[in-house]
């Protein structure tokens, strides 16, 4: 097969890996009506977690997800005001400005099976949540503003 593709750009990756151990694990249940994000933030700090993954399942009564505009570098909010299964709810946890931040993805359905997704956003209150956090034991990843993405991404 011919390559019709002409690449008239260099690219230059930073890819990041790093080794980490399994610290510890938290499992437990969300408040009803509770702030899925603030809630899960607040577990961060109170457990002083500086590097985790995180994953949630249960229903939202409201939801607030951002989709990213590729072009114009900046989130959309959407707000879904009615009550969502949570299909799939993954993170991770990390560093921005030197405070923990989580990146939290989730897709969501609906009565007939319709999905929903993007990154959970303030403002999504959950109807019943249980979560699962597992620490990381290694290096703290520190998000920095990426000037080819726009986004927040780790440095």
């Amino acid at each position: 097969m011919k390559n019709i593709f002409k690449l008239n750009y260099e690219v230059k990756l930073k890819m990041i890996i790093n080794e980490y151990k399994v610290g510890r694990e938290f499992m437990g249940r969300l408040d009803h009506g509770s702030d899925l994000l603030k809630s899960l933030l607040s577990i961060v700090q109170e457990k002083d977690i500086n590097a985790g993954v995180v994953e949630v399942i249960g229903a939202c009564k409201r939801s607030v997800v951002a989709i990213y505009d590729q072009e114009k570098k900046v989130y959309n909010n959407v707000v879904l005001d009615k009550p969502l299964e949570i299909v799939s709810c993954t993170g991770n946890i990390s560093k921005l400005n030197g405070k923990p931040m989580i990146h939290l993805h989730i897709v969501l359905s609906d009565h007939e099976g319709k999905a929903f997704g993007g990154h959970v956003m303030e403002g999504t209150e959950v109807f019943a949540g249980e979560f699962y956090i597992r620490e990381l034991l290694g290096p703290t990843l520190e998000r920095k503003h990426d000037e080819v993405t726009g986004l927040n991404l780790w440095a």
